[in-house]
């Protein structure tokens, strides 16, 4: 008789503060075969505080086709397994994504053309018992978070995560300034200064934002307002770290 695929979980961790770990992603990450991580120094690190011993394999996005290949070949053979990024919900700006995609192409019903899936092999035998499951483990997210502080999104905002740091930065922003919802941006503090004047240049100074940098870590901090104003405030900002910023144009 033929195993029942296992399932994909996709789990949130914190972005910062431990406190933020949900009881089922704890349950989780406990209960899977092993898991699938960017980075397997960082969710060591969580795991050892969480009291857990578990199988990693790293998944970033240097990995090859064959290591997605591997990760499905073993969910195939019934074994369950979690994704986990280096911190927040995965697959929002992150290499696991090619992993549900390749599930996603390889396991649809009906089947997609294997071309789709970026040349990842599976034993898809066309019944609906070898369909893979992936389910979210919802948790922890830097987008959700800093649009839910901001007081400039009412409904709809537009995504972008990080803007290409040279090549197609400029048709990017061109794109973007046509966008009449707030834009929300993943960005190096480092680089939140030329982010903002970049902005500035092609958006104009009739625009708002919203700085959220070290979202629940120690040093966390939010501050906003007149993009002019904000860029002026900078040298008063201690500009390391990861800043989610939210852009609103007036």
């Amino acid at each position: 008789m033929k195993k029942e695929p296992g399932k994909l979980f996709i789990v949130a961790t914190p972005i910062g503060n431990m406190g933020d770990i949900t009881l089922r992603a704890i349950e989780t990450l406990k209960d899977v075969d092993f898991i699938a991580c960017e980075d397997t120094r960082s969710t060591g690190k969580l795991l050892s505080l969480l009291c857990i011993k578990n199988k990693m394999v790293a998944l970033h996005q240097h990995s090859r086709v064959k290591s997605i290949e591997s990760i499905i070949l073993n969910i195939e053979k019934g074994q369950s397994v979690a994704y986990v990024s280096d911190a927040g919900t995965p697959l929002i700006s992150d290499p696991g994504q090619k992993l549900v995609q390749a599930i996603r192409n390889c396991h649809s019903d009906p089947p997609m053309a294997r071309e789709e899936s970026q040349n990842v092999k599976g034993s898809f035998a066309g019944t609906q018992d070898d369909i893979i499951e992936v389910i979210p483990v919802p948790g922890p997210s830097a987008v959700v978070a800093a649009v839910s502080v901001s007081g400039l999104v009412n409904k709809e905002f537009y995504f972008v995560g990080f803007l290409p740091k040279k090549k197609g930065r400029q048709t990017k922003l061109k794109e973007l300034a046509n966008v009449d919802a707030p834009i929300v941006i993943y960005e190096n503090a480092l680089r939140l200064e030329r982010t903002l004047t970049n902005i500035v240049e092609y958006f104009g100074k009739n625009v708002e934002v919203f700085v959220a940098r070290e979202m629940t870590k120690l040093f966390e901090e939010y501050w906003g307002g007149n993009i002019d104003n904000v860029i002026a405030d900078l040298k008063n900002h201690k500009l390391k770290g990861e800043v989610t910023l939210i852009v609103r144009k007036q």
